[in-house]
């Protein structure tokens, strides 16, 4: 659940630095527009503009009934400031966890004389497994779940989305030592 947490955080955190920096460089953007942009709910962008202007963040200004300015306050400056701090702060934890568990996980493969490892899941842990396997002599492929996986030695889970689901689905296909899972999924995998 704690995992959870901090994941609708990052993303609430995620979105109200998008709105702020977009009130900055647009106050004349439409609600549907950002909310389509950011691929949330009109109603919740909508809430998320009024939490703001609670805060003090923003200011609005009504220029006709059916159209709404908005504008960062000093407090709305400093407080996208902090939350842009935080994003990179936390990204750059992120990235030197990944890659050091990663090449871990590597010098474990090039152990056991593995050389083919499957990439399960898409985006930045895919991105940073790919980076690492460069400076080794493991050859990695980003595949899907349904894959056959019979021509790789070891399976790496890289959703970050949903790992404990992706692990939940692989085990049934890959051999349990061969089943790689990073620490920082947190990704409860019990021994058959």
């Amino acid at each position: 659940m704690a995992a959870f947490q901090n994941t609708r955080e990052q993303t609430e955190q995620k979105v109200m630095v998008h709105l702020l920096t977009e009130i900055d460089r647009n106050p004349s953007f439409t609600q549907r527009g950002l909310a389509s942009e950011l691929g949330i709910a009109l109603g919740l962008m909508n809430q998320y503009l009024k939490s703001c202007v609670t805060k003090g963040w923003i200011r609005a200004s009504q220029l006709s009934p059916r159209r709404i300015t908005y504008f960062l306050t000093p407090d709305g400056f400093k407080e996208k400031s902090s939350m842009v701090t935080d994003y990179l702060a936390r990204s750059l934890t992120f990235f030197r966890d990944a890659k050091a568990q990663v090449e871990e996980a590597f010098n474990n493969c090039h152990k056991q004389g593995w050389k083919k490892v499957a990439l399960v899941g898409e985006g930045d842990l895919a991105d940073i497994a790919k980076l690492v396997s460069h400076a080794t002599n493991i050859q990695v492929n980003l595949v899907a779940i349904n894959s056959d996986f019979t021509s790789f030695d070891a399976v790496m889970i890289t959703d970050v989305v949903n790992p404990q689901g992706t692990y939940d689905v692989l085990k049934g296909k890959v051999e349990y030592n061969h089943l790689l899972a990073l620490r920082l999924l947190h990704i409860s995998k019990v021994a058959p």
